[in-house]
């Protein structure tokens, strides 16, 4: 049976003389952040949008529903997050009650392709590393386009397929090739285009990732406690999915991308 993550960030955190009342958001960002960058390029991704108290933000494939808690503190305003997996929105749930952010976030189990709300009810729906994990793209788009409100924004920040060349396994978000399903950043604009989204922008966003991934590489060989936050979300095989995933940018076989699409 897997650990609890919730106590396994607790106790992390406690050995940092960090106690459980005095956590905060920016405590818990070292767990609940989990794609590459993490809060530094959220913050970056987010700070192109405008967003009040009454917006209405779903974060599709939020994992530990750190984004959600970032954007709801930035904004005060409402943040729906969605993740397949029920352990997942276990700890996203349990965070939030900790640190007082039960009444701005609102986590639940859900299939990204078959989302769990009425049409045109978001302003903003937010990906990170999420497409990679789900084979039906036109499902996925479709169900975007579905509850964003006419004139919403979607902004995502994925892996996409750069050549034909296979990357080593396991990689953070798969373990093996039969269930990871990248697409290009073409096949990506392609869908979005076909559904009448409207680009606003994009960014190659690989050099970054992989100037970042050799810094807390280096940092992970003489301080292997860095990557206890990884341990508790990917396992104890976390270095060399980071690893894999590191090499495969650096020999473009995947790329990072971040972009905004209107509708």
């Amino acid at each position: 049976m897997k650990p609890n993550q919730y106590q396994a960030i607790l106790a992390a955190l406690d050995k940092m003389s960090i106690s459980k009342a005095d956590i905060t958001r920016k405590h818990t960002s070292a767990f609940d952040e989990f794609h590459v960058r993490g809060r530094a390029v959220s913050e970056e991704l987010f700070s192109q949008i405008e967003l009040n108290k009454d917006s209405l933000v779903l974060d599709m494939g939020c994992g530990l529903g750190g984004t959600c808690r970032m954007i709801a503190e930035k904004y005060h305003c409402m943040v729906h997050g969605i993740d397949y997996s029920d352990r997942n929105i276990e700890t996203a749930n349990s965070l939030s009650e900790l640190i007082g952010f039960e009444k701005q976030t609102l986590f639940k189990q859900a299939d990204a392709t078959d989302l769990p709300y009425p049409s045109d009810y978001f302003d903003l729906i937010i990906t990170q590393h999420v497409q990679m994990c789900i084979a039906d793209k036109v499902k996925l788009y479709s169900e975007v386009k579905r509850v964003l409100k006419n004139g919403g924004r979607f902004i995502y920040y994925d892996v996409l397929k750069k050549s034909d060349n296979t990357p080593n396994y396991p990689l953070p978000w798969v373990d093996e090739a039969a269930h990871n399903h990248l697409i290009t950043s073409q096949q990506l604009k392609e869908h979005l285009d076909s559904l009448g989204f409207k680009k606003i922008s994009s960014q190659d966003e690989t050099q970054k990732g992989i100037d970042f991934l050799n810094t807390f590489l280096a940092k992970a060989e003489d301080k292997p406690a860095i990557l206890t936050g990884q341990k508790i979300l990917m396992g104890d095989n976390a270095l060399e999915k980071i690893t894999n995933l590191h090499q495969a940018m650096k020999n473009e076989f995947v790329s990072l991308e971040s972009g905004v699409y209107e509708l």
